[in-house]
């Protein structure tokens, strides 16, 4: 299953069309997908996500519109990196060997920066709350410009050329099930070793995530009582994936 996000109605629609989606309780279904309109705005996509979280825990997709100040309309990105205008907290993302780029999540209309968007860091933060950070996935489609405002007549256009990134996931979710196994195996062997605050097990999930998908060799967990020598061992994992 995956779960898709969209701020706008005509941002759903030509997803729900493609995919045959039926409405139940708000909420847009078939076979392998559920499909929440969350309206736009960081709140509203923060509430709306944790809404379909509490009813469908799978791995969740963020697709829509973004304006820019560096890319042509019509370009297409996974997001590596979101960076929140109102607050400069940092959020990271799945990341994919397909073009990916930052993010700039902004309040109000008016700013550009290479990707800009209303809804990234409020979808990711509610996201992070009921997933691993390899189950959070933004896609963003340039609309708008500087120079060439948003029409929104061709928003299904533009939504429409990309849907081939959801049967990309759509194909490759066995594969994530399978490293989320694997993540929960290694987390089990540390926690054997090593006692971790609920911030330190994140981050060591999300740490065994990127050296597994980087094809690194996961070390030997030792037998840690100190919080200061858990915190270095972290520091060291990060090491080997820089």
């Amino acid at each position: 299953m995956l779960n898709i996000v969209t701020a706008l109605k005509i941002e759903a629609d030509p997803i729900i069309k493609k995919y045959n989606l039926k409405c139940y309780n708000n909420v847009y279904q078939n076979k392998y997908i559920n499909l929440i309109i969350t309206g736009q705005g960081k709140i509203k996509s923060a509430i709306n996500t944790a809404l379909l979280l509490n009813q469908f825990k799978f791995p969740t997709l963020n697709i829509g519109i973004a304006g820019s100040n560096k890319y042509n309309i019509n370009k297409g990105f996974f997001i590596d990196k979101i960076i929140d205008y109102d607050t400069n907290l940092e959020y990271f993302p799945d990341f994919f060997p397909k073009k990916s780029t930052t993010l700039t999540t902004i309040s109000k209309i008016g700013k550009y920066f290479s990707l800009t968007d209303m809804e990234g860091s409020g979808f990711f933060e509610a996201c992070y709350k009921f997933l691993n950070v390899n189950e959070i996935i933004l896609y963003k489609i340039v609309s708008d410009t500087l120079k060439n405002p948003i029409n929104k007549q061709e928003i299904p256009n533009l939504i429409s050329t990309h849907l081939e990134i959801i049967d990309f996931l759509l194909d490759n979710i066995q594969t994530k099930k399978d490293i989320n196994k694997e993540i929960e195996e290694y987390l089990q062997k540390a926690k054997e070793k090593m006692h971790l605050t609920q911030t330190q097990e994140n981050e060591l999930k999300n740490l065994f995530y990127y050296l597994i998908v980087s094809n690194k060799k996961i070390p030997y967990f030792p037998k840690i009582k100190q919080k200061k020598e858990v915190s270095k061992f972290l520091n060291y994992l990060t090491n080997l994936i820089s």
